[in-house]
């Protein structure tokens, strides 16, 4: 898995490709220190938008963003990035239950623990597209 990339639920987060980065909180700053993570992102040239008003989430397009160059943005910006809350039992178990649909999709996807509450992902088989994958096993994880 050279091309890593991490999902955290209950909203996605894909860190080295496209997702969303969630504010993981209902904090009414959210949205505001979003707004200045995806600015400090883009200062590192990282294309990331703003969260849309009232939203506690933004898009974040990493593809073809050298790992070193990702990891050191996303150093650089994590004083601007909200706290994260711990996952719940029931969010490590949709986790659990989102990866194994990845695999089942031809997705390489790491367990998440609560020590490290995130799914790590390979790249998609060729021909197949992880963002409609996620988005097929996030709504299988929720009915």
């Amino acid at each position: 898995m050279s091309h890593m990339k991490k999902l955290l639920f209950p909203l996605a987060f894909l860190v080295a490709g496209c997702g969303v980065i969630p504010g993981l909180g209902a904090e009414d700053n959210n949205h505001d220190q979003l707004v200045k993570y995806a600015q400090c992102l883009r200062q590192q040239g990282i294309n990331a938008a703003d969260p849309p008003p009232g939203e506690d989430s933004f898009n974040l397009n990493a593809r073809g963003v050298p790992k070193d160059k990702l990891e050191a943005a996303l150093q650089t910006c994590k004083q601007y990035r909200p706290q994260e809350r711990p996952p719940s039992a029931e969010d490590l178990e949709r986790m659990r239950k989102t990866a194994a649909c990845l695999r089942r999709n031809g997705i390489d996807a790491s367990d998440p623990t609560a020590a490290d509450p995130g799914i790590r992902v390979g790249s998609p088989p060729p021909g197949k597209d992880l963002d409609a994958i996620t988005a097929a096993c996030q709504k299988e994880v929720d009915q």
